[in-house]
């Protein structure tokens, strides 16, 4: 399976922290960024395969950080308290691939990098 590196934007330190621990704990890379001015900074040098974002950012929204994220990762997913219909819209609209509402459980959050390592996998030479 692929090694996957994954930046983790989320404001909370605690759900950051520990979401990287289930990262690590599958095997794959994992940076936080605890602001979306952090991840701005960290994304182009890092060039993740997967963004695990929260939206409701205290110095920039979800969306618009997805929008200035989309060259630097090959997946944007939304990890968000925000879950209206309007809220998933904007997610779409901003270029964000998936949107899960808080809280996520480990084992979607292993599902789904499994699944990504796996496409990985299967679209490498």
């Amino acid at each position: 399976m692929k090694t996957l590196r994954v930046l983790i934007v989320e404001d909370y330190r605690d759900i950051a922290d520990m979401v990287a621990l289930w990262v690590k704990s599958a095997g794959h890379d994992a940076r936080v960024c605890y602001t979306g001015f952090q991840a701005l900074q960290a994304a182009p040098a890092y060039r993740p395969d997967v963004v695990l974002m929260d939206i409701g950012l205290p110095d920039i929204d979800g969306w618009e950080l997805a929008s200035l994220l989309r060259e630097s990762a090959s997946k944007i997913i939304a990890i968000s308290a925000y879950q209206s219909l309007k809220d998933r819209r904007k997610s779409k609209e901003a270029g964000i691939d998936l949107h899960l509402g808080k809280p996520v459980s480990m084992n979607m959050v292993l599902s789904l990098l499994a699944q990504l390592a796996s496409d990985q996998n299967k679209s490498s030479p």
